[in-house]
């Protein structure tokens, strides 16, 4: 399992995700531990933590669930690298949102995995239900530490 969580942010919520990179980076490691099935080899969530002025919203859009069989990349050296079974979305936070994120660390925190718990649910789609990927267990692992993290 390849399970990454990348952050788009604004200069000034660099201070809460900062602290949220932390419990990012231990999550990750917990997840990528686990073996979840061979449906789903890579998980790429996109954190987009940015208050755009009117206008400019198009700029960051968030982007929706999508499976892909075979993703070709390019690498900065030129190299092609191809994953197999990829899947990506993005997790945004509305003007309102980043404005209690950016409030303090600890909502700022309480906030993104309240978003990524919400997030879960694109795995109960009846296109990932087809996958030989064990959600349940992926969903249950997610919440313990969560939770874990939230109780400490």
């Amino acid at each position: 399992m390849n399970f990454v969580i990348a952050q788009e942010i604004d200069w000034k919520a660099e201070k809460s995700t900062r602290a949220l990179q932390c419990f990012i980076d231990k999550l990750v490691v917990k997840i990528n531990e686990r073996e979840y099935g061979s449906g789903i080899e890579h998980i790429y969530i996109g954190f987009i933590c940015i208050k755009l002025p009117t206008g400019y919203e198009e700029w960051y859009k968030e982007r929706k669930p999508i499976f892909r069989k075979v993703q070709k990349l390019t690498l900065l050296n030129g190299q092609q690298e191809e994953l197999k079974n990829v899947f990506s979305y993005d997790i945004k936070l509305s003007d309102t949102e980043f404005d209690v994120f950016i409030s303090s660390e600890k909502d700022g925190i309480e906030l993104f995995f309240n978003k990524l718990i919400t997030s879960l649910s694109h795995f109960d789609s009846p296109s990932m239900k087809k996958r030989k990927f064990n959600s349940n267990a992926f969903k249950d692992d997610m919440q313990r530490f969560i939770g874990e993290v939230q109780n400490a």
